[in-house]
């Protein structure tokens, strides 16, 4: 049985989660603590020593954050967040491979987050955990790129002039003209960056609208604003025109 505990300060978010946990897994999750704040949070995780740790972002105190921190490279658990944060964060979160669950906490989710954790029974990533904190702090300005062995580039979005597919990976272009490739497929970052800047202008480029200096229809070409120059698709033209308009209030 897993040996777990709960942080979270609000009372009716923890009866409801405590009942979910009780409902579907009670020969599963033992709940063996809870706690309310930081402080509590700390002394409750180095007296228990759990496995599993389902932990608020916010909480009395401070932040769930806090309390990683303290732990630092010691961290032998594995966390599930609770948060209400959503969209861009939530996609965050799912791709730097943390169990999360959204406030208000539906049962099908937590069933669906649980069987995933079940069946991996993982443990915390201080790499994975950093970028994911980078996230969720730069509020939405940044991105935390894998580029192997554990290490990670962050670039801030506004930086980025297009990423580009290269079959499973996908090649991060920059202002300054610098590349950085990584792991992951334009698919995975189209899908995390789908609250942001950013279209799909071919099907192996996904372009950031804000360093769009000149396009002309006739041959399809798009100048940056770093002189660069890219294509886009007879596919796409309509809809990167559409997007052009709508950030840049087109009179036509």
């Amino acid at each position: 049985m897993v040996q777990a505990i709960i942080i979270e300060d609000e009372i009716h978010a923890f009866d409801h989660l405590n009942n979910i946990i009780i409902n579907n897994y009670s020969d599963k999750i033992n709940i063996i603590g809870t706690a309310d704040s930081v402080k509590s949070g700390i002394e409750l995780i180095e007296f228990n020593n759990p496995e599993l740790v389902f932990l608020d972002i916010q909480i009395n105190g401070g932040t769930g954050f806090d309390i990683l921190n303290h732990f630092n490279e010691k961290t032998n658990f594995e966390i599930i967040f609770t948060t209400g944060l959503i969209d861009y964060k939530e996609k965050a979160m799912d791709y730097f491979a943390f169990y999360y669950l959204n406030k208000p906490i539906r049962e099908s989710q937590f069933i669906e987050v649980i069987e995933k954790y079940l069946s991996r029974k993982s443990r915390f990533n201080l790499e994975n955990y950093l970028a994911f904190k980078h996230q969720v702090e730069n509020d939405n300005n940044t991105i935390a790129i894998p580029t192997g062995a554990g290490d990670f580039k962050i670039l801030k979005l506004d930086n980025i002039t297009y990423c580009e597919a290269e079959g499973s990976y996908t090649t991060f272009h920059t202002l300054d003209k610098k590349t950085y490739l990584t792991s992951h497929n334009l698919a995975k970052f189209e899908n995390l960056l789908a609250q942001s800047t950013f279209s799909r202008i071919h099907r192996s480029t996904l372009l950031n609208l804000k360093h769009v200096k000149e396009y002309s229809s006739s041959d399809g070409k798009v100048i940056l604003t770093n002189g660069e120059t890219i294509n886009v698709s007879t596919r796409n033209k309509s809809g990167f025109i559409k997007m052009l308009k709508l950030m840049n209030y087109s009179l036509d």
